[in-house]
């Protein structure tokens, strides 16, 4: 086995929290351990291995292309250490998750963080339930389901909750591939164009609002509200209309080009995507290390885009 003697399992985990967090403090911070005491043990795996895994830059650390390599290999051979660690501690088979999904979620990340959860841990029944956000939450708080996944809910909803960010997603305005609002600004497609909004209920409307109040639009009424994709997608293909939309749900119409995007050029037309659920939980539990997974998923998701 072509493995170095002194390799341990601490250094793997140092450097995929150095990889994931972008720098050695961060990292530090994350794993509760001294920056000198991390920045060592990930300058002994470079040197067990024989390569040099980051770069420096200023308070930045930098996956090199050997860090690249070795990363790829890491996650999965974790991930694969702790499937194993599960099944033979009776924790890996049996039981339930019942998880909360919002539509920003339902299309793309959700549904491969849960393929991937069901093949680790093949008896885990989960179990998928959509809805508006404030069912969802009401549905979290009664023990209907363990975990909920979409946007930050609001301050009004979060007592006894807690959010665990995950990343951040921006807000889209879209049309049909072929609208005549393609190749406008923003300002004179919505002067234009009619439009269809969110709910008055979805979390991203308040977004939406203050956008078009600074653009001296908050007066303009819209044609239809929806966060339904049947829907809206069946009314931009046969008319003008433009949707406000998280890019999550339209993810997939838009990169096949079934869908195309008015630039908003607005910092604040974004917000955090994340899990909510109860502050007490089983550390052990099949939500839990599902959890666990969402968070993985993310940070290899934000190692990506860098």
């Amino acid at each position: 086995m072509n493995i170095p003697s002194g390799l341990k399992l601490r250094h793997v985990e140092a450097f995929l929290a150095v990889a994931s967090h972008g720098n050695i403090s961060a990292a530090a911070r994350a794993r509760h351990v001294s920056q000198p005491a991390l920045s060592k043990t990930v300058s002994d795996l470079e040197a067990l291995l024989g390569v040099t895994l980051f770069e420096r830059s200023g308070r930045r650390a930098v996956l090199t292309p050997a860090g690249e390599t070795f990363r790829g290999h890491a996650q999965v051979a974790l991930r694969s250490l702790e499937a194993a660690v599960d099944t033979f501690s009776g924790r890996a088979s049996g039981g339930q998750v019942k998880v909360g999904v919002l539509p920003t979620v339902a299309g793309r990340f959700f549904p491969s963080v849960a393929l991937e959860f069901s093949d680790s841990f093949e008896g885990t029944l989960v179990t998928v339930l959509t809805g508006p956000h404030s069912s969802l939450i009401e549905m979290l708080r009664s023990g209907k389901i363990d975990l909920m996944v979409g946007r930050m809910p609001v301050a009004r909803d979060m007592p006894g909750l807690s959010f665990e960010f995950l990343y951040e997603e921006p807000i889209l305005l879209v049309g049909r591939p072929d609208h005549p609002a393609r190749n406008m600004s923003a300002p004179e497609a919505l002067a234009h164009f009619p439009l269809i909004l969110p709910n008055s209920g979805a979390i991203i409307r308040q977004n939406v609002n203050l956008y078009l109040s600074t653009l001296g639009l908050s007066d303009k009424k819209p044609r239809f509200e929806t966060v339904a994709p049947p829907v809206a997608l069946a009314l931009l293909e046969k008319s003008d209309l433009l949707w406000f939309i998280s890019r999550g749900v339209v993810e997939r119409e838009v990169q096949s080009g079934a869908l195309s995007c008015i630039e908003l050029s607005s910092d604040y037309m974004t917000g955090a995507i994340g899990l909510t659920r109860k502050f007490k939980f089983d550390d052990n539990s099949p939500a839990d290390r599902l959890a666990r997974l969402l968070h993985r998923r993310a940070a290899e998701l934000a190692d990506g885009s860098r």
